[in-house]
C-alpha cells in the first residue's frame, strides 16, 4: 500500500493538490539524466521535488486502491507506445519558467483523455490539464531569468526524442518530494504495478 502524507500544515496550498499523486511520463534515463542536470544546476528546489517529467494526468481525488489500478491498467493497455521529441527550451515573457515543448502533442491530447474517464479523476478538470506538454528545466524563477537562462542554453541544451511506452504514478512524500509507486505500460498485457 502506499504511505500517503496525512499532515500537510507545512505545504504550500498548490502542494496539497497532489497529496494523492499524479501519474507522469517520466523520460529514460539516457534522457532524463540529462535534463536532470540542467534542472539540478537552474531550479534546484524544482528538482528535489521530481525528477524530469511530462505531465500528463489531473492530480488523483482518491487513494490508488486495486480497482482503480485495474480500471487504468485496462485504460492504458488501448494505447499504444509513441514517440515523443523536444528540441530547444522556450522561455515566456509571460510566464516564469523555461521548458522543452514537447511534440507532437496530438497523442499526449488522446492519452490524456482516455486516462481521465478513470474513477481516480472524478470530479472538476484541474486547471493545469490544457497547459501543452513541455518537460521543464527551471520553474521557480522570474520571467527575467527564464529568459537569460533560455538565451544561455540556446544552441547548448541536449535535444532527441524517446519511445513513450509507460506512464509512472508519483506521490509525494512530507517533504515533498515524489516517488514512483507503480508503473504502466501503454498497450501491454502485462502492467508492472508495485505499491509500496
Amino acid at each position: 500500500m502506499i504511505a500517503y502524507v496525512d499532515d500537510t500544515s507545512g505545504w504550500e496550498d498548490w502542494q496539497r493538490d497532489y497529496r494523492l499523486g499524479v501519474i507522469l511520463i517520466l523520460p529514460p534515463p539516457e534522457v532524463s539524466g540529462a535534463v536532470d542536470a540542467l534542472r539540478s544546476k537552474h531550479d534546484p528546489r524544482a528538482f528535489r521535488i521530481c525528477p524530469t517529467h511530462i505531465s500528463v494526468s489531473d492530480p488523483l481525488q482518491m487513494e490508488m486502491t486495486p480497482r482503480l489500478d485495474r480500471e487504468i491498467r485496462e485504460i492504458l493497455r488501448g494505447i499504444e507506445p509513441f514517440t515523443l521529441h523536444y528540441d530547444a527550451p522556450h522561455a515566456s515573457a509571460e510566464h516564469p519558467g523555461v521548458a522543452y515543448p514537447i511534440t507532437p502533442q496530438a497523442p499526449i491530447d488522446s492519452l490524456k483523455q482516455a486516462l481521465h474517464k478513470a474513477a481516480a479523476f472524478a470530479g472538476t478538470v484541474y486547471h493545469r490539464r490544457s497547459i501543452p506538454a513541455h518537460m521543464t528545466i527551471a520553474e521557480f524563477i522570474s520571467i527575467d531569468e527564464g529568459l537569460r537562462l533560455c538565451d544561455q542554453l540556446r544552441g547548448i541544451a541536449p535535444s532527441g526524442s524517446f519511445l513513450c511506452d509507460r506512464l509512472a504514478l508519483v506521490v509525494p512524500d512530507a517533504d515533498f518530494r515524489f516517488h514512483p509507486q507503480a508503473t504502466y505500460r501503454l498497450g501491454s498485457v502485462g502492467t508492472e504495478t508495485h505499491f509500496r
